[in-house]
This record gives structure tokens, C-alpha cells and sequence, in this order.
């Protein structure tokens, strides 16, 4: 019998949420992998990409990587809090696929400073019970199950099941309410995978395209999070390598579905073997793996939130965040991540996503960048091909963006921000082997690994002055910054 921390009535309430990775493309070159669709629910409006992954999906399997954006605040409504089933993206839209929207359940935001005792009272008005996830030290999953909402309390929001969202909004409307604001939990896909660059026998193409061989930096000391499907944490490429590690959908951390261990690997990896080709950027990390999606793939905002407070607990400098949901034209970003990305900005943190694979641009379709990505204070990464053209499957910014902007690390909601390699990318894969995947989930933990090393040759620098120096930093590649940012990637 599991004792919660509780701060309201008994009355009990059961709900499941799920987020997703998104699925890779293997490259031409290998056998195929069908990759697995990863849904994350996530509540709120205005949201940017948030954790899951995004691999290049080929429409003709049917794969690809959603990122909910949550629409504005007060704009979301009782008939997408209650589950949406539109199609969402581009490319699954015109695949006609449908895929689920939202959850169910709600996110809400807290005042700041918020005080429990208040909340408690508040909450046993309205016959509510609400737990602590830091406080009750029990699983999430567990925790949604047995209460009717799960408060994450150095974040500042609580996830509320289904059958309660009524109560809380009758809190949220009171003149003295606890709440902000609230938005539907989405869910979240992870997404799937012209040679100028060939990988040799030193490095991959993309180690080779960013210039991290000449860095004399490893990202020791900096401790980086990669938030996704868990890790083989027997590959033989990370032997004598302490991986800190947490799960939040089952008891393990371990990985059976590949995408975490993919992602892990160019993040923080080194060689393939003893003597093969470099894939990973910053082999000095102190990696901490969070399993936000469970063996399918899925997750939900709240896994995704009990990811990234774990990382700021431990003190990560650095959250690579491969998965996402979908946005529908007119959507807003999540005031709710948006608030989350603030707060790991203030406690010297940077959150870097995937922008998303549901474009095809061979056939005139370009996606929005999905949730949590959208966020102004998330980093929104793009793919580029081999050579450096933004990839077919990368989703592009709503608006064209001044130079000037751009150059100088203002930061929009709904971007591109910066642009790395992502088609045909190598690294680590489940079992001690290694394959070759396409896609913004490839991309995406370049970025973290560049930003690792950053911290390591800046060690008293702010988050703020990371992004800045990673923008600032690009290697001009002569493509739109409305697809690819301030330019890619590059280690000066």
C-alpha cells in the first residue's frame, strides 16, 4: 500500500497518459527498421515540442512524429480537453492517418510561490486530492492512478485526470484561485528518418559537418540529460561509463525500443568500437537518462515534466528532448512549457527539441514546428541532409525571421532556431550494435552534445548565454531561416 502526500478529499480517480517517441527512417543503405510511433499526451496550450523524439518518417509506413502545440491561453476548449481525434501533421494528414490530439487530462499552471496549505484548502473544497511527485516518492503512474492530479512542484504545474478537469475549473475561475491557467495534455509522437558528406574512418559525416574533432573539449563535468525511450545500458561503446538513469513509465530505465539508446549515443557516445569512426559529440558528459516513453514509444506531458524535474534535481545543465507532438494551423505554443522552459533557463538549464518530421517537401507539404519546440525558451532543432540542405521531412517556422533576429538570439515562439545533421546519421542501437537513422530526433542531440561542450569551455556561464553562444556560433549553410534557423551547428 503506497502512502501519498496528500492535498485533498479521498475521492479517486484513474487515468493513464502516454507520450511518444517519434520514429526513425534507417538509411537506404541498411535494411529498414519499421519505426515505432511514439505518442506523448500533452495538456495545454500553447506548448512547445516537448520530450520524445523525432525521426525522419516515411509517409509510405505510415510514420510519423506528432508535436501537440497547445493553443493560446483561455483558448483551450471542453471538446479538445476532451480528446481530439483530427489528423495532425502535414504528412499524416495527407497520408490520412489520424492521431489522437490530446489525453484527456489537463495541465495546469500554479501562481508562483504558491503555497501548499492554500492549495490544500482550495483543492478539499472542490473534493479534489492532489500528491506531490517529489513529496510521495512513488512512481507516476501509480501516482495518476490512485489521486485525482499529480503536482510537480519546482515546475510549478500539476496534471489533473480526466474526470476532475470539471472541479478545476470551477477553481480557475474563482477571484483568489491557486491556478493560472490551464491547457489539455497533448500526446506526442516520435518522428522517423544527395551525399556530399560521407562517413569515413575516423568520423561520421555529421561529427565531421559540425568540426567537433577539433575541439579540444569533451563536456567533462557537464552533466547532460537525454529525456526518451531509456538505454542499452550494456552496449559495449559506454563500458566504464556511469549513467545515471530514472524511469517513469515501468520500473526500468532499460531500452527495447532504440530510439533513446540512438539519441544517448550521438549525444553523449564516443567510437563505434575500439578503433571505428566517431559518432558522438561530448564522450566526457555525465549522462543521465530519463525513460519518459515506454517500450511503444509512448509518453505524455506529465512523464515528459517528471523528466525534466528529475533533471533540474539532479542539476543537469543540458535536457535533449528527441519527441514531440503535432500542431493544427492557428495553434499557440504552451504557456505551460513556456513557463518550465523559464524556470530550467533560471536554474542554469537549457531544453533543446525536435522541431518535428511531418513535412514532405517534394510533395509541397511543410509542417509547423511541434510541442514542446514552439516554446520561445526551448531550442528548436532542424535537419539538415548530407548536403546541407534541410531535409524533406523538417518542419519549417510560421513566419520569415530578420537576420538581425535571428543573429542575436531573440527568441519566437513557434521558430527554428538552429539547424544539425539529421539524415542518415550513425550511432549506438540496442543489443551493442550500431544503424543508421533519419530524422530531428537525430538531429536534436548534436545540438545538446555541442551545448555540453560550451559549458565545459564556459563553465560560469548561464543558461541564457549557452544559447547564445550556440547561435552565435553557426556555420552559415545558405539556406531560409525560416527552415533552418540561424544556420547549423558548428564548434568554433
Amino acid at each position: 500500500m503506497i502512502k501519498l502526500k496528500e492535498w485533498y478529499s479521498k475521492e479517486r480517480v484513474a487515468q493513464k497518459k502516454y507520450i511518444c517517441p517519434m520514429p526513425s527512417k534507417k538509411s537506404s543503405v541498411k535494411s529498414t527498421r519499421k519505426g515505432t510511433t511514439a505518442r506523448i499526451a500533452v495538456s495545454g496550450a500553447g506548448v512547445k515540442p516537448a520530450a520524445g523524439h523525432f525521426s525522419k518518417v516515411k509517409v509510405e509506413v505510415g510514420k510519423v512524429r506528432g508535436a501537440g502545440v497547445t493553443r493560446a491561453r483561455g483558448a483551450a476548449g471542453g471538446a479538445a480537453a476532451a480528446g481530439d481525434a483530427r489528423a495532425v501533421g502535414g504528412a499524416a494528414a495527407a497520408a490520412g492517418e489520424e492521431r489522437r490530439r490530446f489525453t484527456g487530462r489537463l495541465l495546469v499552471r500554479l501562481k508562483p510561490g504558491f503555497s501548499k496549505t492554500v492549495l490544500g484548502q482550495k483543492a478539499r473544497t472542490r473534493s479534489l486530492k492532489l500528491v506531490s511527485l517529489q513529496e510521495s516518492g512513488s512512481e507516476l503512474a501509480k501516482l495518476l492512478e490512485q489521486a485525482d492530479g499529480v503536482v510537480f512542484e519546482r515546475l510549478g504545474v500539476a496534471v489533473i485526470n480526466e474526470r476532475a478537469t470539471g472541479k478545476v475549473r470551477q477553481l480557475l475561475a474563482l477571484r483568489d484561485s491557486p491556478f493560472l491557467s490551464s491547457e489539455p495534455e497533448r500526446c506526442l509522437y516520435k518522428q522517423a528518418g544527395a551525399r556530399a558528406l560521407k562517413n569515413n574512418a575516423t568520423a561520421t559525416w555529421g561529427i565531421q559537418a559540425i568540426n567537433v574533432r577539433n575541439s579540444p573539449y569533451t563536456g567533462k563535468n557537464v552533466k547532460m540529460a537525454v529525456l526518451d525511450t531509456g538505454f542499452d545500458f550494456t552496449h559495449p561503446d559506454f563500458a566504464g561509463r556511469v549513467i545515471h538513469r530514472k524511469s517513469f513509465v515501468s520500473r526500468q530505465a532499460k531500452d527495447r525500443e532504440g530510439h533513446g539508446t540512438f539519441c544517448v549515443g550521438i549525444a553523449g557516445g564516443g567510437r563505434k568500437g575500439k578503433a571505428g569512426p566517431r559518432y558522438g559529440v561530448a564522450s566526457g558528459a555525465q549522462l543521465y537518462v530519463g525513460k519518459i516513453l515506454d517500450d511503444a514509444g509512448e509518453g505524455s506531458d506529465a512523464t515528459a515534466l517528471a523528466g525534466i524535474e528529475w533533471a533540474l534535481e539532479k542539476g543537469c545543465q543540458v535536457i535533449s528532448m528527441s519527441f514531440g507532438a503535432a500542431v493544427m494551423p492557428g495553434d499557440g505554443f504552451s504557456e505551460i512549457f513556456e513557463g518550465v522552459a523559464q524556470t530550467a533557463m533560471a536554474n542554469n538549464c537549457l531544453l533543446i527539441a525536435a522541431t518535428g518530421n511531418e513535412s514532405d517537401r517534394e510533395e509541397g507539404i511543410v509542417g509547423q514546428v511541434n510541442h514542446p519546440a514552439n516554446c520561445p525558451s526551448v531550442m528548436a532543432v532542424a535537419a539538415l541532409t548530407e548536403s546541407l540542405k534541410v531535409s524533406n521531412y523538417s518542419c519549417a517556422g510560421t513566419r520569415k525571421v530578420k537576420a538581425a533576429a535571428v543573429r542575436s538570439g531573440v527568441r519566437s515562439a513557434g521558430e527554428v532556431n538552429i539547424a544539425a545533421p539529421g539524415d542518415n546519421i550513425l550511432s549506438a542501437s540496442v543489443g551493442g550494435g550500431h544503424d543508421e537513422e533519419s530524422g530531428t530526433s537525430m538531429a536534436t542531440p548534436f545540438v545538446a552534445g555541442v551545448a555540453a561542450l560550451l559549458w565545459e569551455q564556459y563553465p560560469e556561464a548561464g543558461a541564457g548565454e549557452i544559447w547564445e553562444k550556440l547561435i552565435k556560433g553557426v556555420e552559415l549553410i545558405g539556406q531560409p531561416r525560416v527552415d533552418v534557423g540561424a544556420g547549423m551547428v558548428y564548434v568554433r
